[in-house]
């Protein structure tokens, strides 16, 4: 529900910042009061058009903002999609009127119009003098329909729903494996030739670095003899300046082993010593092993680099490493596997997806019968409703049709209809709003107060129809009066029982059973004039009242009377909303 609405600079308003609650909030005032700006100002909050022409005279930019309380009212998809989440259940919206563009905010967030706008859509409905208007728009009506229905049909729809949603995953699933047959062919023969390339050059692992080391060492033969030997000798003797250092590490060895039987302090010094003569030796074996196999090899040499080409050459193709091209071979065999399956597979989802699609397609007929019944239905209780709103000659219908498609859903005839998620009905409500002419469509015929009438009657007798949390009336009363107007009023009550009702009126029938009275009025301030909004007591709510009745011949009369019809309110919300 909407919570707080802040505006500067719009229009005649110069700073207005107004707090609401839940239930049936009236604003009233004067004809011309401003009533019907602030309502623009949420429009444009909500994301409707307006023009630079909004901006106060002398203003760089308006600005409006609502601040709405989301913590019983419906996930918001499109925010959670665009990485938007409210705060403590609160999400604000705002928005920056300037020369040549908008600015828009979600939360503080700079956002999109659209998703501005999209928010927007479900979180206030307005009915009235403006566009924002679920009645006008077609694809609304079979969720009103629908919503009319009982918990059984509730549940046949989400079957369908289901349903459809399996058929288009599988549809969705053979078109991602569905190549024509000469791409598939070309893919496969390419695969094939690049598994048998990789195969037939034998690769290990780890190959391409073992042969660029060994390439090292056979290209340095002679460097390493040499450099080997020479530190063999060095361990080993064999020189003319006297023995190697191998022998007299082991000539101190001994000695100190020998005098650590005398001075055991110096046991650990002999094992150091031990431990160190152990290593050296195993170090000359090694060095004399290595210098006994090592030998030039051409022969080797080339084949080495032969090797290393034809590695180097599968490198550019298939990967940076012999590792790496042997992971591109297996991806590329386990792909020849799917691609020589993909006929059998789509066979296969042909099969299921006929198998869906006549599921679908019966749920669709049973939830389009379901449909056609109720629409009378709703048909005879609209117009029921209708007649004490001041609509009593008006003829409202429920328009259902359906699409032939040859690749649609199948019904028991074998006929196809086009179907999406909601089935293959196309839902149009006609009205004939007086006696003697046609239906038409609601958006040709339908006045604003006409609309807002039948959106009386829609949220008042569709038990979901409070999905959208605030919902506000503009010009609910055109043109009605007495017995009417009162029962107008009782419909607000209603509708508040499930939703936020913000009404702009001029009659005191039904100012009087609103929770709150909002009185909305034109001041001049230093040479200027502007709107400014504010709660009335009961006491004050008296005099606006008295006011609206417009008595002036006798005022205390229609005081009394203003007293009186507030004084019953109270009882008749609560027994009008404990029957809603």
């Amino acid at each position: 529900m909407l919570r707080e609405l802040r505006i500067e600079n719009f229009a005649l308003i110069d700073q207005l910042e107004i707090t609401l609650e839940p239930g049936f909030i009236a604003f009233t005032g004067e004809t011309g009061a401003g009533k019907s700006i602030i309502i623009d100002a949420l429009n444009a909050a909500l994301g409707e058009r307006v023009s630079a022409d909004t901006i106060r005279e002398g203003a760089e930019n308006a600005r409006v903002e609502g601040v709405f309380d989301l913590s019983d009212s419906p996930d918001l998809p499109a925010l959670r999609e665009a990485g938007l989440e409210t705060e403590d259940g609160t999400l604000v919206l705002s928005r920056t009127i300037a020369p040549g563009r908008s600015y828009y905010r979600l939360n503080g967030q700079a956002t999109s119009l659209a998703l501005l706008r999209s928010a927007g859509e479900r979180l206030a409905d307005i009915h009235g003098q403006h566009e924002h208007q679920t009645l006008i728009h077609e694809e609304s009506h079979l969720r009103f329909l629908d919503t009319y229905g009982s918990a059984r049909h509730l549940e046949l729809v989400e079957e369908y729903r289901a349903a459809y949603g399996e058929l288009a995953e599988t549809r969705r699933a053979r078109e991602r494996i569905a190549m024509d047959e000469r791409t598939r062919a070309q893919r496969l023969d390419l695969l094939r030739f690049q598994v048998q390339e990789i195969d037939e050059a034998g690769l290990s692992p780890d190959e391409d670095g073992e042969l660029a080391a060994e390439r090292e060492r056979l290209m340095h033969v002679e460097k390493l003899r040499s450099g080997v030997a020479e530190a063999y000798a060095a361990l080993e003797g064999g020189t003319e300046e006297g023995s190697g250092s191998l022998q007299a590490l082991q000539g101190a060895s001994q000695t100190l082993a020998e005098l650590a039987e005398i001075d055991a302090a110096l046991a650990p010094s002999a094992e150091g010593l031990r431990g160190a003569t152990y290593d050296l030796e195993e170090a000359s074996r090694a060095l004399r092993d290595y210098l006994d196999n090592l030998e030039a090899d051409p022969a080797r040499i080339e084949q080495v680099e032969a090797r290393l080409n034809l590695i180097a050459g599968l490198k550019r193709k298939y990967g940076d490493s012999a590792r790496s091209i042997l992971d591109y071979r297996d991806e590329a065999a386990a792909e020849i596997d799917h691609l020589e399956g993909a006929e059998q597979s789509a066979e296969e989802l042909e099969q299921r997806i006929r198998q869906l699609a006549g599921q679908a397609g019966a749920l669709a007929q049973d939830l389009s019968a379901a449909r056609r019944k109720l629409a009378e239905r709703l048909a005879g209780h609209v117009e029921k409703e209708l007649r004490p709103l001041g609509m009593d000659k008006a003829h409202f219908e429920v328009e259902i049709e359906a699409d032939a498609d040859e690749d649609g859903l199948p019904d028991a005839q074998g006929r196809r209809w086009a179907a999406d998620a909601t089935g293959v009905d196309r839902v149009r409500f006609m009205l004939s709003a007086n006696l003697g002419e046609p239906l038409r469509p609601l958006s040709n015929v339908a006045s604003g107060g006409e609309l807002s009438r039948l959106m009386l009657v829609f949220k008042s007798i569709c038990s979901r129809g409070a999905e959208i949390p605030t919902i506000v009336f503009d010009e609910v009363d055109a043109n009605i009066g007495g017995r009417t107007a009162h029962a107008v009023a009782e419909k607000l009550v209603a509708v508040s029982k499930y939703a936020q009702v913000l009404c702009v009126t001029h009659l005191a029938q039904i100012a009087r059973l609103a929770d709150r009275q909002i009185s909305v009025e034109k001041v001049e301030r230093e040479g200027r004039t502007i709107i400014t909004a504010r709660q009335l007591t009961d006491a004050e709510r008296i005099d606006e009242l008295t006011r609206m009745l417009g008595d002036t011949e006798a005022p205390r009369t229609a005081r009394e009377h203003a007293q009186e019809m507030l004084k019953e309110a109270a009882a008749e919300r609560e027994r009008i909303r404990a029957s809603a």
